[in-house]
């Protein structure tokens, strides 16, 4: 379960504007102007975000187009924030650094995006900006991996590191001043909001929808119910396990209790005769007790030592969640704890009747019962 809620971030609510139908009907001929468009229009105001709660992972999605003759370039230009971007997405730099809050006019770039530019680490490629003027950026590191959450959908040709993928798997990032620059505006194309907790998921939705209600061109796109009824089944199988495993584990503390029973009742005699021979009843108690712990821990380490031989490396649970993945079964510390404490337990429990006995009756009473 931490595994399928650490792949799928169900705490992720994803906002997006309507796709921008100027980037299907970009040029593919002629000596044309190079143009800079927004992938999704800018309709997303950040203060709004801002205020439905939870953390905000800002971006302005673009494409970089330049047609020349019959040739063209595509390229996605992501303005983001580097250090919020990190915690949700994946970036593989083969050669130089990523971005940094503070970088100006520098670009971090795939590998694809740079042969197709013909740009290496160090070199710089100009941006159409609003304004009609060139940014040129300064290439500081180039990609060989990249995973971003919630790409766009790749509508027409780019360079791209997963050429048969459906999304946007390549292209220019920036730092979000730098795209802001670029484009002139403020307003975001998309961005991702991050919940304090899965939980809070559904509050911080309708926040948003109430935020941009008046905005029919917003979308707002949440994984926690997926995901809730992706692991459902998944919880209340575990919380059987669970019971079983409890009842299991009572079961056989209560024959390992009553085993211990057995043992320290043969020893009483043992036990009242060192009394009488002047030994404290905490001193004959801490000779008692390494014997309970000894019966106890070589049966559990047996048991142990069974349990890791016979346990399987990995196996799945039925097919209604498959999706998943297989479950390996490991010890932790937690479970050490659990079962030391279950050792100290019965121990004690097996124990405490001798040792009340002891208590209650007089020594020479017990050695002569003993001794009947």
């Amino acid at each position: 379960m931490t595994r399928a809620e650490r792949e799928d971030r169900p705490d992720i609510v994803q906002v997006k504007s309507r796709f921008n139908r100027a980037v299907f009907e970009t040029p593919r001929s002629g000596n044309l102007q190079p143009l800079t468009l927004p992938v999704y229009e800018p309709l997303i105001d950040p203060e709004k975000l801002n205020a439905a709660g939870g953390t905000v992972l800002p971006r302005q999605s673009l494409l970089r187009n330049v047609v020349s003759g019959e040739s063209f370039l595509n390229l996605y230009i992501f303005g983001i924030e580097p250090e919020k971007e990190l915690s949700v997405s994946v970036f593989s730099v083969e050669r130089g650094r990523f971005l940094r809050s503070d970088d100006g006019a520098v670009a971090v770039l795939d590998r694809e995006s740079a042969q197709g530019l013909g740009v290496d680490l160090g070199g710089t490629f100009p941006v159409r900006k609003a304004d009609g003027q060139d940014l040129r950026l300064t290439v500081i590191g180039i990609l060989d991996g990249l995973e971003l959450r919630d790409p766009p959908p790749r509508t027409i040709n780019a360079p791209a590191l997963k050429p048969d993928s459906t999304y946007v798997s390549g292209g220019v990032f920036v730092t979000l001043h730098t795209s802001e620059e670029i484009f002139g505006r403020s307003t975001l194309t998309d961005a991702l909001m991050i919940a304090p907790a899965a939980g809070d998921v559904p509050t911080i939705v309708e926040r948003l929808h109430e935020a941009f209600r008046l905005e029919p061109g917003v979308f707002i796109t949440e994984h926690y119910d997926q995901f809730r009824r992706k692991v459902q089944d998944f919880a209340q199988t575990l919380a059987l396990f669970t019971i079983t495993a409890a009842a299991t584990a009572a079961l056989a503390g209560s024959f390992a209790a009553n085993l211990m029973h057995d043992v320290y009742a043969d020893r009483r005699r043992q036990y009242a005769t060192l009394l009488s021979l002047g030994f404290s009843p905490m001193q004959t108690t801490i000779v008692g007790i390494p014997v309970g712990i000894a019966a106890a821990g070589v049966g559990t380490l047996i048991g142990a030592l069974i349990a890791g031989f016979c346990t399987p490396a990995h196996f799945a649970m039925p097919s209604l969640m498959a999706d998943l993945g297989t479950i390996e079964p490991r010890f932790s510390p937690l479970i050490a704890a659990v079962i030391t404490a279950m050792v100290l337990l019965v121990v004690a429990l097996g124990g405490a009747p001798t040792a009340l006995r002891l208590h209650r009756r007089s020594v020479a009473g017990e050695l002569s019962r003993e001794g009947q």
